[in-house]
C-alpha cells in the first residue's frame, strides 16, 4: 500500500468516526425529548435525522380558536450538531403572520446560540415559552 493509500485510507477511518460521533449526538438528543416528557415523532433516522415535535399553548385544544399550535419539523444534517438543522412551520393553528415571523426569527437566534451543542430542546422549549406569553397577551374568550 502506497503512502498516499495509507493516508486516504486514515481520512476515511476519521470521517467514519466523526460521523458516528454525530449520529450519536443525534441519538442522544432525541432520547432528551423522550426523558423531558416531549412529544416527537421520528420521521427518519438516515441518511438524515427527521424529527416532528408539536408545540402548543397551554390553552389549546383541537378546532379552537383561542389557544395556538403548531408543529416543527426538523431535518439534521449529517454533522448535526455541528450545522444547523432546517426546520419548518406546518399544521398552524391560529398563528398569524406576525407570530411566524417571529418564531423565525426566535428559531434562528436559538439556533445560533446553541450551534455545535443540542439544538432542538432548546428551540422546542424557547418556541413554547414564547407561544404561551403570546396567549396571554390575546384578549380572554367570552
Amino acid at each position: 500500500m502506497s503512502e498516499g493509500e495509507q493516508e486516504e485510507k486514515k481520512c476515511q477511518c476519521k470521517l467514519q468516526s466523526v460521523v458516528k460521533f454525530n449520529r450519536n449526538l443525534q441519538r442522544n438528543e432525541v432520547l432528551t425529548l423522550h426523558y423531558l416528557g416531549l412529544p416527537y415523532m421520528v420521521l427518519s433516522r438516515t441518511p438524515l435525522l427527521r424529527l416532528k415535535v408539536p408545540v402548543s399553548t397551554f390553552n389549546y385544544q383541537d378546532g379552537d380558536r383561542w389557544g395556538i399550535a403548531l408543529q416543527l419539523i426538523f431535518t439534521c444534517p449529517v454533522n448535526y450538531p455541528l450545522q444547523v438543522p432546517h426546520v419548518d412551520l406546518v399544521e398552524k393553528r391560529n398563528v398569524s403572520s406576525e407570530l411566524e415571523r417571529s418564531l423565525r426569527t426566535e428559531i434562528a437566534l436559538t439556533l445560533e446560540k446553541h450551534l455545535g451543542l443540542y439544538m432542538i430542546v432548546p428551540v422546542v422549549t424557547q418556541l413554547q415559552m414564547l407561544l404561551n406569553n403570546e396567549v396571554r397577551r390575546l384578549p380572554l374568550p367570552h
